[in-house]
């Protein structure tokens, strides 16, 4: 199984902030304690069950992203077609357009993050279709 899974364009649903979750990832600590919801060198959550690998459901829970606070859950990291991908739903506290926001993602699976250069390949390819 992976030890990264990466949400990309196009695998959020949700309201207007879903944007806000492109280009993050899901990823294993080093010594496989946890799991870590990361963007370029930043961690904004991490799930641990007392020391080991939580399984799934589990949530990164109250980490604040764009003036919000969200909650991401994932519920596999063995979905999609190849039993690869992490999928989950996450909410925030947005205010519009219906007071809270929700939705789904999906994240595709990688064999390990450099830095942030996952996200620049994101922006990279962002440019390219606009």
């Amino acid at each position: 199984m992976p030890n990264v899974w990466t949400i990309h364009h196009g695998d959020v649903t949700g309201g207007p902030t879903k944007s806000d979750l492109h280009g993050f990832h899901i990823q294993e600590n080093d010594d496989s304690t946890a799991y870590l919801f990361v963007k370029g060198n930043d961690t904004y959550a991490t799930a641990t069950n007392n020391g080991t690998l939580p399984t799934t459901p589990f949530s990164f829970v109250g980490f604040g992203l764009d003036s919000y606070t969200w909650t991401v859950t994932v519920t596999t990291l063995t979905g999609g077609a190849s039993g690869n991908q992490a999928q989950g739903t996450w909410t925030n506290n947005a205010p519009n357009p219906a007071d809270e926001q929700d939705g789904t993602f999906t994240a595709q699976a990688g064999s390990g993050v450099e830095g942030d250069e996952c996200g620049d390949r994101e922006d990279d390819t962002a440019a390219a279709s606009a």
